[in-house]
């Protein structure tokens, strides 16, 4: 019963309630032990199987490297497959990169790309600067240090004993922008609010800004407005502050780029990157670094600060070289920019719904943001949970969606997160569309009844 219970914890957040037992999956979908088929429109636990469920070449590959080696004491050796793959990721980086190495979680990746920024600092002298900026309502990562660092205040709450308040600025929110303000103007208050910021907090002492290129989960697939990075990127400069980006969700394809930055013309300092590098085939991360952070231990000899246990393990780096092989031969990244912009466009579809109020995305990571009103973008109360309800009703229906909340102020607001295998087809988009018009058909109307019976209670 202990077991039981543990097991359930380690698996399933809600303990109270009874989840499909998955047997297997192929390609976009997943079956369930009573033969029930479920388009992951989620990839996982969100954007992780870009190249789709039951690739045999890939067990083949874990079978065969781990027949070899499983595990390197690190600090003694390396091999070819480790250094073939850390060679390949700079490659698949921007021009400038020349360092990478792995680890196994989102978490570990974002976390030592700013202890990377840290050391970087030292090296060069600088030991007052420790401080990183992100933007609230933005999530880079679940240790207490990493919840700190990010702004995602639902799961904040539980630890702010223990949190020591790095500074936070607004996030890029172009749909919730003030009404008086147009989109140029709105960005130059975002990056005068960096700015000013900076100087309050002591330019001297910020080691590092992050930032996800599309603030996926926490808000629902946000992009930012035109020319917002390429502002915090002059910024950062001006200063001395390492940008890192957090490409956890959307790095390697999801965003029909390699990198999701590199849709806006921006190269950072920094890379993390997670997820859909493995296909969800291994835990699997990394951090990517350029020439011009990597050459302070170059030229003092020093050795990052950033051990994990399984980094630069060599069955990560083999599955990871076969994802890269695949998204090449597949040509995966270019179906994603392609079903991507066909998708939005699909989507656009549900507007006719009077309680979807935004629809946005980049490449195959799209959101829906739901609302009481599409004119005020009022949201609904917490407590009726919309996004759950059209969560529960799209599985009911075959599709797994990826819900949230906390997308208005960090609590309130209903978002839907939608970020399917990279290598779906348009006739599966079509699934998911029609899906969510059933589901939101649905929902409105049991918000009417609710509204009514509310009424009548009053009178």
């Amino acid at each position: 019963m202990i077991k039981s219970l543990i097991q359930s914890m380690a698996v399933c957040p809600d303990m109270n309630k009874v989840y499909p037992k998955i047997d297997y999956g192929k390609g976009v979908y997943v079956y369930d032990q009573n033969g029930k088929k479920y388009l992951d429109a989620s990839s996982g636990s969100s954007a992780v199987s870009n190249i789709g469920h039951g690739r045999t070449e890939i067990a083949d590959v874990i079978h065969q490297q781990v027949s070899k080696i499983s595990v390197l004491p690190t600090h003694a050796f390396n091999s070819d497959v480790v250094e073939s793959y850390l060679d390949r990721l700079v490659s698949f980086a921007p021009a400038g990169f020349s360092k990478a190495w792995t680890v196994m979680s989102g978490t570990e990746a974002v976390e030592s790309a700013v202890k990377l920024a840290l050391q970087f600092h030292q090296l060069r002298g600088d030991f007052n600067r420790y401080k990183v900026i992100s933007r609230w309502n933005t999530y880079h990562g679940n240790s207490v240090f990493m919840l700190d660092v990010g702004g995602m205040k639902i799961r904040r709450e539980l630890y702010k004993q223990w949190l020591n308040n790095f500074p936070h600025i607004s996030p890029a929110y172009n749909y919730r922008r003030p009404e008086e303000l147009n989109e140029d103007q709105f960005v130059q208050s975002l990056l005068a609010e960096f700015e000013t910021t900076i100087i309050e907090e002591g330019a001297e002492s910020i080691a590092a800004f992050v930032a996800e290129p599309v603030i996926a989960s926490a808000m629902g697939a946000v992009p930012p407005p035109a020319n917002y990075f390429a502002g915090i990127s002059r910024i950062c400069k001006k200063y001395g502050i390492l940008f890192i980006t957090d490409e956890i969700l959307t790095g390697f394809g999801r965003t029909g780029k390699n990198f999701g930055m590199d849709n806006y013309g921006v190269v950072p300092d920094i890379i993390a990157a997670g997820k859909g590098m493995s296909g969800g085939y291994f835990p699997l991360s990394a951090v990517i670094a350029s020439a011009y952070v990597t050459q302070p231990f170059i030229d003092t000899k020093t050795p990052f600060l950033g051990g994990y246990t399984f980094a630069c393990n060599p069955v990560g780096c083999a599955v990871g070289n076969k994802v890269m092989d695949i998204l090449e031969r597949e040509d995966v990244i270019g179906n994603a920019k392609r079903m991507g912009a066909l998708f939005l466009e699909k989507l656009k579809a549900l507007y006719e719904f009077e309680i979807v109020g935004d629809v946005r995305g980049e490449g195959l990571l799209c959101g829906v943001e739901i609302v009481q009103n599409q004119s005020t973008k009022e949201p609904f109360p917490v407590s009726m949970g919309i996004s759950k309800m059209l969560g529960e009703k799209a599985i009911q229906k075959g599709v797994v969606l990826y819900p949230g909340r906390g997308s208005v102020d960090g609590v309130l607001g209903d978002h839907i997160q939608i970020s399917p295998p990279l290598v779906i087809n348009e006739e599966q988009l079509d699934e998911i569309v029609d899906v969510l018009k059933e589901c939101l058909k649905e929902v409105m109307s049991e918000i009417k009844k609710t509204t009514l019976n509310y009424e009548s209670i009053e009178s």
